[in-house]
């Protein structure tokens, strides 16, 4: 008889894992390489998560949280009077541009790659994840049109700040347009 799984051993081994991949920006490494920068063995790894797919697909599960903790904590701007649109979009591109988010959001590109390809997980992960985005704009334009015409601007400007580590033509894309529709708004 095998010993029963340890749900805490597991969340530990999945934590440091997701740390791990977000650190290098990827989902792709082996089990035996996520074993070794973690201090485990692959064999622990199997173990408790059956394949490197599962391990993967509890790994993209918990992306989802760890982004909606940290990409969505912008959420109680939408009900702060005090900034315009154009600002307070501002300070969620300073969020999203954060050297703290640079790695979660690399690997949610990944993710993004992957669900291009065909990957049903990754593609439940990104169907969630725009309806986030598109929520949260909604929230401040209550606009589904504008805010999905905001969504679209801010992939764009994350497809080039995410190579280039340029920001500041995103937050000129953002500020350009925000004014733009503020006109006809």
């Amino acid at each position: 008889m095998s010993r029963p799984i340890e749900p805490q051993k597991k969340q530990k081994l999945l934590e440091g894992c997701l740390a791990d991949a977000i650190e290098v920006g990827v989902l792709d490494s082996s089990i035996n390489a996520f074993a070794k920068i973690i201090g485990t063995s692959g064999r622990m790894l199997v173990y408790h998560f059956g394949s490197k797919q599962e391990l993967e697909k509890q790994l993209i599960s918990l992306l989802e949280i760890r982004l909606r903790e940290q990409l969505w904590s912008f959420h109680s701007l939408s009900g702060n009077k005090t900034n315009g649109l154009v600002e307070t979009l501002l300070e969620m591109w300073k969020h999203l541009t954060s050297p703290e988010m640079h790695g979660l959001l690399k690997l949610a590109m990944e993710v993004n790659q992957r669900s291009i390809q065909g990957d049903l997980e990754t593609q439940i992960f990104v169907d969630n994840e725009t309806q986030q985005w598109i929520d949260s704009l909604y929230n401040l334009t209550n606009d589904k049109t504008v805010a999905l015409l905001f969504f679209h601007v801010f992939q764009g400007a994350l497809l080039d700040f995410l190579p280039t580590g340029e920001e500041q033509r995103g937050k000129q894309s953002i500020e350009v347009f925000a004014q733009s529709i503020g006109t006809v708004y």
